[in-house]
């Protein structure tokens, strides 16, 4: 539903995630929020509508979601492992069957350092889909059950101020009316996920589409956003490739999400591991080469039996090995991304 959108995503740092998400909660129960969703819904936005009137499908959805934000716990995904989580992606086509142990939390919002998708809207710019937020819904009923998810793109602050200011305001009027109306986030699209669900209805034509609650209701670029989403899930459980943290809320912060009915759990960060390899190199290389990039060898995703006489399946990160130096750039393919956080003793990156 993304009316909004900004190619340059500047993302917070961890510790601003439950402050961002408080305000985003707090947005969607504004009167500002409920025009635009109504707009979106009278004009065919999105996947998933309510049937009848535009004003009370927009009221329900908000309320929906706000229940979801509420209660989630919140990620974040570091830019230095999102080409990771990419490239486990493409091991995730067309397989879903995900069940709710599968999930790093029942209830959560996730949001990416770098744009976990992106796609060009019919005037041409380009929108980046930075967050995505999931949990059950009120507004399906179905005696399996089955996860909502929302996609999230950045707000793209410029372009609504400059509408005010064509309307004639002040740009420093403008501005403040702009950050005022808006959160920093815009609701973007939607998915129903049923739970164990194996197939996806995925229309031809944009726009709405019949709810069938025993498949994947999707569109065909959120259905690959998914994919992403469901590799950032799974790159939460322990593997060889993946650090996580928790950054803990300021103690001021932690009462105020507490007095308003947050969850008041710590950001669980996913960034790549800095560890060093478990064993040491072997004492020769050929022709003496050095390596001087830290780089993935062979990381992929497989469904592992576990449980009762191995009679359940989920999907594990399977790890190969790093390669080079802990404290060298990380390399994935041809691109070299930087790590962001220095190892210790060592100053001069940014954190």
């Amino acid at each position: 539903m993304a009316e909004h959108t900004e190619a340059a995503w500047c993302p917070p740092e961890p510790r601003e995630l439950p402050a961002l998400r408080e305000h985003l909660a707090e947005y969607l129960t504004t009167s500002v929020a409920h025009l635009f969703t109504s707009a979106m819904v009278r004009e065919g936005r999105g996947t998933l509508r309510p049937i009848g009137d535009p004003d009370i499908g927009a009221e329900l959805m908000l309320a929906d979601e706000y229940l979801r934000l509420h209660q989630a716990r919140l990620f974040y995904v570091t830019s230095d492992i999102t080409p990771l989580v990419h490239h486990a992606a493409r091991n995730l086509r067309d397989r879903w069957d995900i069940e709710p142990q599968d999930l790093p939390a029942l209830t959560g919002f996730m949001l990416f350092a770098e744009p976990l998708a992106t796609y060009a809207r019919a005037d041409g710019k380009e929108v980046a889909i930075v967050a995505v937020s999931w949990g059950e819904t009120t507004l399906i009923n179905h005696t399996d059950g089955g996860l909502w998810l929302t996609f999230w793109s950045a707000t793209d602050f410029a372009a609504v101020i400059a509408k005010f200011r064509a309307v004639g305001f002040p740009t420093a009027e403008a501005t403040r009316l702009a950050h005022s109306q808006n959160a920093e986030l815009t609701w973007d699209n939607e998915i129903y996920m049923p739970w164990g669900a194996t197939q996806a209805v995925v229309p031809d034509e944009p726009g709405g589409q019949v709810l069938d609650p025993t498949k994947v209701s999707a569109a065909k670029t959120t259905i690959d956003w998914l994919r992403v989403v469901h590799a950032g899930w799974i790159f939460c459980q322990p593997n060889g490739f993946t650090e996580v943290t928790d950054e803990h809320l300021p103690k001021t912060l932690r009462k105020r999400s507490a007095r308003a009915g947050h969850s008041t759990d710590p950001v669980r960060v996913l960034s790549v591991s800095r560890k060093a390899p478990p064993r040491p190199a072997r004492a020769f290389e050929p022709t003496g080469r050095t390596v001087g990039v830290r780089f993935p060898v062979a990381p992929f995703l497989r469904r592992q039996a576990y449980g009762p006489n191995h009679s359940l399946r989920r999907w594990k990160v399977v790890s190969g090995h790093w390669r080079g130096p802990a404290d060298a750039p990380v390399r994935i393919g041809k691109k070299v991304n930087l790590i962001d956080t220095p190892p210790p003793g060592q100053q001069g990156r940014k954190s």
